[in-house]
C-alpha cells in the first residue's frame, strides 16, 4: 500500500510557492498527515490535488488550500486547543493536532464521526476528539478554547460564542449565504468579538442546525 507520500510532499511545495505567509507548522503538519485515509479508497488517487472531495451525506473534504488558509488565520499557540464545528471526515483536526494539546470536533452525521475516529485512531492521534452531535453554539464542556473554527457557512456568527474562546482568542467562519460566503476571524477582547479580515471569499456547505438553516 502506498504513502503517497512524494505527492504529499509535492502538494506541499505547491501550497509554500503559493502561500508564502502561511503557518510553517502546519505546512509541515500537511506533509505529514495522509490526506488520502480520509476519503474513501476510491478517491486516494485524487488526495493531493487542490480540490475538495466528497464524503458522504452532501458533505466535502475541504481542499488543501482552504485547510491551510483557516488553521493559519486561527494563530494557534503551541499546544492550544482548537474546536472544529463540522469536523466531516477528520483531516483537518489530524493536521490541527500537531500542533495542539488538544482538538476537538463536533459533526451531526453519525456516520462520518466513525469513520473521523476510526481513522484518527489508525494514525494513533489521541489528542483528538470528535462527538456527534449540533454544534451550532460549539462545545461548551470543554471551553474555553485557544481557537474555535466553524468549517461550514452561517449566516453570520452567534453572539454568544464568545463564551468559547480564552481571553485573546480566535473564532474563524464562513459567513453570509449558502452558496457563497466571507471567510471572516473575530479575536476576542474581554466580552466582546472584534472582527478582523479573514482574506478570501469561499463556498462551504451550510450548517443545518441552532446556528445554520434548516436542513
Amino acid at each position: 500500500m502506498t504513502d503517497y507520500a512524494k505527492p504529499r510532499l509535492e502538494m506541499v511545495e505547491r501550497l509554500t510557492e503559493r502561500y508564502p505567509g502561511a503557518d510553517p507548522r502546519i505546512l509541515s503538519a500537511m506533509e505529514a498527515v495522509p490526506r488520502h485515509r480520509f476519503v474513501e479508497r476510491g478517491l486516494w488517487h485524487r488526495a493531493y490535488s487542490d480540490c475538495s472531495l466528497p464524503i458522504g451525506k452532501g458533505q466535502t473534504l475541504s481542499q488543501p488550500s482552504t485547510v491551510l488558509l483557516c488553521l493559519s488565520a486561527l494563530k494557534i499557540p503551541d499546544g492550544g486547543s482548537l474546536l472544529e464545528v463540522g469536523s466531516g471526515s477528520g483531516y483537518l483536526l489530524a493536521v490541527a493536532s500537531s500542533v495542539c494539546g488538544r482538538a476537538y470536533g463536533i459533526e451531526r452525521h453519525l456516520s462520518l464521526v466513525h469513520f473521523s475516529r476510526n481513522v484518527l485512531q489508525k494514525l494513533s492521534m489521541h489528542n483528538v476528539q470528535v462527538r456527534f452531535g449540533d454544534g451550532g453554539m460549539g462545545w461548551m464542556p470543554q471551553a474555553p478554547y485557544d481557537a474555535v473554527l466553524y468549517s461550514a457557512a452561517l449566516p453570520d456568527l452567534p453572539r454568544e460564542t464568545v463564551q468559547l474562546l480564552v481571553e485573546g482568542g480566535r473564532i474563524a467562519a464562513p459567513v453570509g449565504g449558502r452558496e457563497r460566503q466571507a471567510f471572516a476571524v473575530w479575536l476576542r477582547k474581554q466580552d466582546r468579538l472584534e472582527r478582523e479580515d479573514g482574506g478570501f471569499s469561499c463556498s462551504f456547505v451550510p450548517l443545518v442546525g441552532s446556528a445554520g438553516w434548516d436542513g
